[in-house]
């Protein structure tokens, strides 16, 4: 795990590159240092999960094929961050049906290596200047909601919204979909995009089973089979068993899995 300073008048942006192939990692990271950027290297997918956890960055550009934690997996890790980075994934194969399917998942692009150092340049510019005029919108939209907000009449409270506001309470659980937010037993629940998707999912059909397939249509956006649906689907389901009880969430074998309240102990 090393860091590289931009050579040069000034930084112009921070990239954590995420590649398990010493030699190719060395390249990139010194021509991306040469051009201005300052890059953080890691060498596997644990670590960059790791670092986006602790550090900001502005991008992150990861291969796809690793062992353990994968490109696709360090994406969603990215993309979970309050401040997500952009994230530009590499693909060593011939075939690009991962990388489009990345693509789908909000990667901002993909490139196959090994690629020329200029294309992969003007990728990065192209993200971040992307990333930039996103976050642009959201500062105007935010300030627009402050204006109308001191304008207007202040914003209902949950006590006085509507029955038909987008809640969903299961057991302890309750879920705002209009807000993107989830409580267990009152307690807020810090839940990734995919979590979130997922839990609205099973919650929308409560009590019966949804198929694997169609719960990675909702999350993922992707119609892929059913042994596939299931193996994108294991690492999530995990994660949100242990964010509430894991006896909220009911795995079919072979089949999908289903959203109950469990029955009272004793």
């Amino acid at each position: 795990m090393r860091g590289r300073r931009a050579r040069g008048a000034g930084v112009k942006g921070s990239i954590l590159l995420v590649e398990d192939d010493s030699t190719t990692r060395r390249l990139l990271a010194s021509g991306l240092a040469s051009a201005g950027y300052a890059v953080r290297e890691a060498p596997d997918g644990e670590t960059a999960v790791e670092l986006l956890q602790s550090q900001r960055f502005d991008l992150v550009i990861s291969d796809i094929r690793m062992r353990r934690v994968d490109g696709v997996q360090v994406l969603e890790a990215a993309r979970s961050q309050p401040d997500a980075p952009a994230v530009i994934l590499l693909t060593g194969y011939s075939t690009v049906e991962s990388a489009v399917a990345a693509l789908r998942l909000g990667a901002y692009d993909y490139l196959q290596k090994p690629c020329e150092l200029r294309d992969l340049l003007a990728r990065v510019d192209g993200a971040l200047e992307r990333r930039a005029k996103e976050r642009r919108m959201e500062d105007i939209r935010r300030l627009a909601q402050e204006i109308a907000t001191m304008d207007g009449a202040p914003p209902q409270s949950s006590a006085q919204r509507p029955a038909d506001d987008g809640l969903l309470r299961i057991g302890a659980l309750t879920i705002d979909r209009g807000r993107h937010q989830a409580t267990f037993n009152g307690r807020a629940l810090r839940l990734t995009p995919i979590e979130f998707a997922l839990l609205c999912c099973l919650a929308e059909s409560q009590g019966r089973v949804v198929a694997y397939e169609a719960i990675v249509q909702r999350t993922h956006g992707l119609h892929v089979s059913d042994d596939e649906a299931q193996a994108l689907l294991r690492s999530h389901v995990h994660n949100l068993r242990h964010k509430i009880d894991p006896a909220y969430i009911v795995g079919v074998r072979g089949a999908g899995y289903m959203l109950e309240v469990p029955a009272p102990e004793g």
